[in-house]
């Protein structure tokens, strides 16, 4: 078995940090794009280790009126790291760092896998004012880093006096465009994450372009569940109806 095939199965005793900060995706025939399955174990140890990251910068500035007091979750991919990051943010914050309000923006800059919008797509407005706050924007992946320098600016016109940037992953490109102040890993820019969240999602959207140049269910099933990652049950469940109303 592969390092990836067995990370991809980990338990939390087996996480492997120094292989998932800086993972290869799995390569599957004809596809231009590499695929990393993050399974939920990670996720949540990931999001620990950021965790530690935004207490040292807390604590760093305590006192001070740089520390954060107000986040952003951007939905879709932000909404998963948010609500992980939250337990650890608000709940086991240390003495003398503020309560960190959360609140969300809606944008988007994906129609699917490899498939961008010219602009990025404001989908719902700021939940919560942010008038001079200094403000953490969370969100799953940074790509290009154009959803990030957007974000950056229409927060800072709407108020907020700082704006620092996080997220799980992180590609060479976003690095250039928009560097994150807080980040977990980093993966190669032709990798398409698949977090918790976007599974089906994935399938969804790939699958279609997999049927479209020859291959069977059985060999989607074969590259979704052998190469990928994919739980079996979860392939099981929706591969048949994807793949028949392609």
């Amino acid at each position: 078995m592969t390092t990836y095939a067995k990370q991809t199965q980990s338990l939390d005793k087996d996480i492997d940090l120094d292989f998932w900060r800086k993972p290869e995706g799995i390569q599957i025939p004809g596809d231009d794009l590499r695929f990393l399955l993050i399974p939920d174990a990670v996720e949540s140890t990931a999001m620990f280790e950021l965790a530690k990251q935004v207490h040292a910068y807390q604590k760093m500035h305590a006192g001070q009126a740089t520390q954060i007091n107000s986040a952003l979750m951007v939905t879709m991919g932000g909404l998963l790291p948010s609500v992980l990051l939250f337990d650890h943010l608000v709940e086991g914050r240390y003495e003398n760092v503020p309560k960190i309000e959360f609140g969300t923006i809606g944008v988007s800059l994906y129609k699917g896998p490899g498939e961008r919008y010219e602009n990025p797509m404001v989908q719902h407005g700021i939940s919560i004012p942010l008038e001079g706050r200094i403000v953490l924007v969370i969100d799953d992946l940074a790509d290009f880093g154009g959803t990030m320098n957007f974000l950056k600016e229409h927060i800072k016109q709407s108020g907020a006096h700082k704006v620092l940037t996080l997220a799980m992953y992180t590609k060479p490109a976003a690095q250039l465009a928009s560097p994150l102040d807080f980040y977990f890993g980093e993966t190669p820019q032709d990798t398409w994450i698949i977090t918790p969240r976007e599974r089906v999602e994935t399938l969804v959207k790939r699958v279609p372009v997999w049927k479209q140049s020859g291959a069977s269910e059985q060999e989607c099933h074969h590259r979704l569940v052998n190469l990928i990652g994919y739980p079996g049950d979860l392939v099981n469940y929706y591969l048949p109806l994807i793949y028949k109303n392609t």
